[in-house]
C-alpha cells in the first residue's frame, strides 16, 4: 500500500467522523486543527481510544503507547505524518 496515497488529510478527516460522535461539522477540522485542547472538535479519551483504535485497524500499525498516542493525536497533518512514517519504517 502507498501510504501517502491512502492517508490524505480527507482520508483521515472522514476515518475520524466514522470513528468518534463529532461535535461540529468536520469540515471545519482543518490539517493544523488540535484533536485535542482549546481550538479543537472538543475530543476526550474516549475518542483518542477510538481514533487509535480506527488508526490500528485502518493501517495495521501500534500506536503502543500514551506517550505515542500524544505525539501522534496532535492534529489531523501530525497524524498523517506519523503514520506515514510508521509504515516507511515497517517495510
Amino acid at each position: 500500500m502507498d501510504a501517502d496515497r491512502e492517508t490524505t488529510i480527507e482520508s483521515l478527516r472522514a476515518m475520524l467522523a466514522d470513528s468518534v460522535m463529532l461535535k461540529s461539522d468536520p469540515n471545519e477540522i482543518g490539517p493544523e486543527t488540535p484533536l485535542f485542547g482549546p481550538g479543537g472538535p472538543e475530543l476526550d479519551s474516549l475518542d483518542a481510544l477510538q481514533i487509535i483504535i480506527a488508526v490500528e485497524k485502518k493501517f495495521g500499525i501500534r500506536i503502543g503507547d500514551q506517550s505515542a498516542a500524544r505525539e501522534a493525536l496532535q492534529s489531523l497533518e501530525v497524524l498523517r505524518g506519523w503514520i506515514v512514517r510508521k509504515m516507511a519504517e515497517a517495510d
